[in-house]
């Protein structure tokens, strides 16, 4: 089947940094630019029962923040309860993850619209049905360039490196970095320094630095002001060079 390239796959330098929102936010500003942007996440860990029936709540935030009218089989292919990695996840609820299933589902948004953003779950290295297949070899199936998302404070350096380390041995392209979460009150000496550093370090473009947002909340599905926070914040428009300003 051939497919558009013309997509992203969100991937952090650890679990928590934010994809969600980053993804969410992204899809959302590209649709108020009039592109048919959507956003997914094949597998959904820690997914919330909600009046009898399993919750994405990513794929749920997606709907909210950036207009989705999908219905959310269309934006998460499998669902589990444990907040644990997917492999794992997947075991204790006596399923199995299927590789060429999600590579499928993929390749279908892919094929359907313009712009097709893909979270992952947590950082490249976690096991998607197991150690043999990872959310980094499920990039690499899809051929797709990389968002790493990754915290703003003491530590990113290393983590957000190593990343990107590990990504290009796997032949893999970058297309950029966002930092999510800066705290103005903590805004110090390594917030200001980190970005820089981790550009030169890396040679991946810095596509900006996302603010906290005291009125987000991903399991409420509640997404203020994020829309105007990437609009502002992040070099979207580096996403899609097609684009007229």
């Amino acid at each position: 089947m051939e497919y558009s390239r013309k997509g992203y796959f969100i991937t952090g330098t650890d679990t928590g940094v934010g994809k969600t929102i980053v993804t969410a936010g992204l899809a959302g500003v590209l649709r108020r630019h009039g592109i048919e942007a959507v956003a997914i996440k094949p597998v959904q860990t820690g997914a919330l029962a909600r009046n009898g029936e399993l919750v994405p709540e990513d794929a749920y935030f997606y709907r909210v923040a950036a207009g989705l009218s999908h219905p959310l089989y269309q934006l998460n292919l499998y669902r589990f309860t444990p907040a644990l990695s997917p492999h794992l996840a997947a075991k204790l609820c006596g399923e199995k993850i299927e590789p060429p299933k999600v590579i499928d589902f993929c390749r279908r948004a892919l094929l359907r619209y313009q712009l097709t953003l893909i979270e992952g779950a947590g950082g490249l290295c976690v096991p998607l049905s197991g150690p043999e297949f990872t959310m980094a070899d499920l990039a690499r199936e899809l051929s797709l360039p990389l968002i790493v998302v990754a915290r703003i404070g003491l530590g990113t350096i290393n983590h957000t490196v190593l990343t990107v380390a590990y990504a290009k041995s796997l032949g893999l392209e970058i297309a950029g970095i966002v930092f999510n979460g800066l705290k103005q009150q903590e805004l110090g000496p390594a917030e200001r320094d980190n970005p820089e550093v981790v550009a030169r370090m890396t040679g991946v473009p810095v596509l900006g630095i996302l603010p906290h947002l005291t009125g987000i909340s991903v399991e409420g599905g509640v997404a203020e002001g994020l829309l105007a926070a990437v609009e502002e914040s992040l070099s979207w428009r580096q996403l899609v060079p097609w684009l007229k300003p």
